[in-house]
């Protein structure tokens, strides 16, 4: 691996799709645009929960789930910035984190919202906002303020850390406020929006209940929604308080009460971290305040003109980015749907594959891009995570200038750390990557490197599942064409075994009679089309197995082939119609030839017994008879007759014995 040109940050996390997630990774870009450093992003894929609520099959996101993060080694960052609760967010069986931590390079590593399990050091530090007193504060604020009691909660999953952080400030608040804990007023649910079943259950043990807690503003959107569905006025006799302040929560009907994680904040305590490792200082963790920010969901008569006023217009606003999103998605999976089947060819090749797959990336207007494989493609099961294998191989490297496809002969391989090096090839200046896993059902492929920006990253997550797919319908054609290859080789390997003599190679009776018949046709048109069918015969086969054994009739046999091979013209149709019988045809200009063959076989067995070293002759008697290029097949039957009758005669002079000493 040769020297890298700038620091590599690798960034670890969920889906970017979340809300608060997008604003603090763009905040940590534009903070870093000025630092000499590459970018390298890895995004989880679905939530296992969000397959789950919609009853769809497990299409391998929970087998792969994980995997993506390990190819972080094939860009040897320098530090790993790792956002592990947005990781385990909406995950079923979330992994241990010391267990994922095995699998990551051994580097320094910043961990954002993170598990309060992680041992801390200089190489290894929390940087997080203060959810318990945020927390706290909220319900201390329905209790003191409002003289609120009796309060539902709704967490998210107990695996997630913030999760624990801020159900522990809720028991925390009850405690000081003199309130004994009801643990039926507490619904696990899974910090994204699919928690309907979770607040009606709450509604449906405490009906007197008049306020909910959702510990995110995602579930408390969905509080909102069930709520009035149910025909009760938020903010008035039933009171509904989150946690994040998403940019929604200012605009729903009434605004929602929550607690403002400053994640423009935090992203700059972590990129103040990253340049403070950069530059050889100890690193220490470090959190960050969160606020209240009362609104009137809580029951606050807030009016609040800084929210409030142009609230109309921001509604269009984002009722215009909602359908310019939506329209752009729907354009975006329309590409990737036709990138698919534009990938799916009659006569594919991996590189003619890969060159396809390069020159659409250009087309959709990306910077640079690779795609790099694991040795074979690999089953994974739930719960699996990749062990980096020593090298990964580049099929396809794509920038604007210039694109170069391999196919699994000649892909170079890329170490650890390779990925940067190739990068840093043709990228002179920083750049943000974003590293998307391929994989189709349970079979996973390797990775897609894109150097794009976030706001793309929606859409190449849906090309890279696509390209995933074509993958899988790619060595699914290859398998077939090596099937139909081998089927192939053994339908010809059949074919010959039905037409050929085993012993000698040369055609058998139902090959030759086949062959002989093409051959006239073939050659009906010639000027030259008289033919001559050929009757042979070995002398004394009997004699010489009884005598010497069958491996030597065996060799005698193959003796008489050979003889009659060159005799023949070449390109003459023969083959062993018998035991020791052998039929032929050759064209001829006049019965001349008939005599001059009978001369030839004759003088090339006299060869053959001068050198062969055995103790007995191989002699060969031959019957010829014309026949024309008219002539039908009953017509090549009388010939063959003929030729037969004259073999008889020429048998006639024959050796009397086999036998050289007799």
């Amino acid at each position: 691996m040769t020297e890298k040109k700038r620091p590599v940050i690798g960034i670890l996390s969920g889906q970017y799709s979340e809300d608060n997630l997008s604003g603090l990774l763009t905040t940590i870009v534009d903070e870093l645009k000025d630092d000499d450093v590459d970018i390298c992003f890895y995004f989880g894929t679905v939530a296992t929960e969000l397959v789950e609520k919609y009853s769809l099959d497990d299409v391998g996101f929970g087998c792969h789930y994980y995997s993506l993060f390990s190819y972080s080694n094939y860009d040897a960052p320098d530090i790993l910035v790792i956002i592990y609760g947005n990781i385990i967010n909406g995950l079923k069986n979330p992994m241990d984190i010391h267990r994922f931590f095995a699998h990551l390079p051994k580097v320094p590593m910043i961990h954002i919202k993170a598990d309060s399990s992680i041992t801390e050091d200089e190489d290894n530090i929390l940087v997080n906002i203060d959810n318990h007193a945020g927390m706290k504060d909220c319900i201390l604020h329905l209790i003191n303020d409002h003289g609120i009691r009796k309060i539902g909660f709704i967490t998210g999953q107990m695996s997630h850390g913030d999760s624990r952080i801020r159900l522990d400030a809720y028991k925390d608040a009850l405690k000081e406020s003199g309130i004994e804990f009801d643990e039926s007023l507490v619904s696990y649910g899974n910090f994204q929006g699919y928690v309907e079943d979770n607040v009606k259950e709450l509604l449906h043990k405490h009906p007197d209940l008049t306020a909910i807690a959702a510990s995110n503003d995602e579930m408390a959107v969905t509080v909102y929604r069930v709520l009035k569905e149910m025909g009760k006025n938020i903010g008035k006799d039933f009171f509904v308080t989150g946690f994040d302040n998403i940019s929604i929560s200012a605009y729903l009907d009434p605004p929602l009460t929550t607690v403002n994680q400053n994640y423009a904040a935090l992203a700059k305590l972590c990129v103040r971290k990253i340049r403070e490792k950069l530059s050889g200082k100890v690193m220490a963790s470090e959190q960050i305040k969160a606020d209240l920010v009362r609104r009137a969901s809580c029951g606050c008569n807030i009016e609040d003109v800084a929210e409030n006023s142009g609230k109309d217009n921001r509604e269009k606003e984002l009722l215009i980015m909602s359908r310019s999103n939506l329209s752009q998605l729907q354009l975006n999976s329309l590409i990737a749907t036709l990138i698919l089947r534009n990938l799916q060819m009659r006569d594919v090749t991996e590189k003619r594959f890969f060159e396809k797959l390069g020159n659409l990336m250009n087309h959709i207007g990306t910077k640079s891009s690779m795609v790099c494989l694991l040795e074979k493609p690999l089953l994974m099961e739930e719960g699996d995570i990749l062990t980096a294998p020593p090298y990964l191989k580049l099929y396809m490297q794509q920038n604007e200038e210039s694109i170069s496809a391999y196919d699994r002969t000649d892909a170079p391989k890329i170490s650890y750390g390779g990925m940067t090096g190739i990068r840093e090839e043709y990228d002179n200046e920083p750049v943000s990557r974003m590293e998307f896993l391929l994989f189709h059902g349970k079979t996973q492929y390797g990775v897609l490197s894109a150097e794009i920006s976030l706001n793309d990253v929606t859409f190449y997550e849906t090309l890279s599942l696509e390209i995933g797919s074509a993958l899988f319908f790619l060595y699914l054609a290859l398998e077939q064409q090596e099937m139909s290859r081998a089927l192939e080789e053994k339908n010809q390997i059949l074919d010959y075994s039905a037409s050929h003599d085993e012993l000698t190679g040369i055609l058998n009776r139902a090959g030759v009679m086949s062959s002989m018949v093409d051959f006239i046709h073939e050659h009906k048109d010639d000027t030259q089309n008289t033919f001559a069918v050929v009757m042979a015969d070995l002398d004394h086969l009997k004699e010489i197995n009884d005598s010497f054994g069958h491996p030597e009739g065996d060799y005698a046999i193959c003796s008489a082939a050979e003889i009659l091979k060159k005799a023949l013209p070449e390109g003459s149709p023969f083959g062993r119609t018998g035991g020791d019988e052998f039929t032929g045809i050759m064209k001829i200009r006049s019965e001349e030839d008939m005599n001059s063959f009978s001369l030839r076989v004759r003088a090339l067995c006299e060869d053959k017994n001068a050198v062969s070293g055995k103790p007995y002759y191989i002699n060969v008697s031959v019957g010829c008879n014309t026949i024309s290029a008219e002539d039908t097949a009953p017509g090549l039957k009388d010939a063959l007759k003929k030729a037969d009758e004259k073999l008889y005669e020429a048998k006639s002079l024959k050796r009397k014995s086999v036998l050289k000493e007799a």
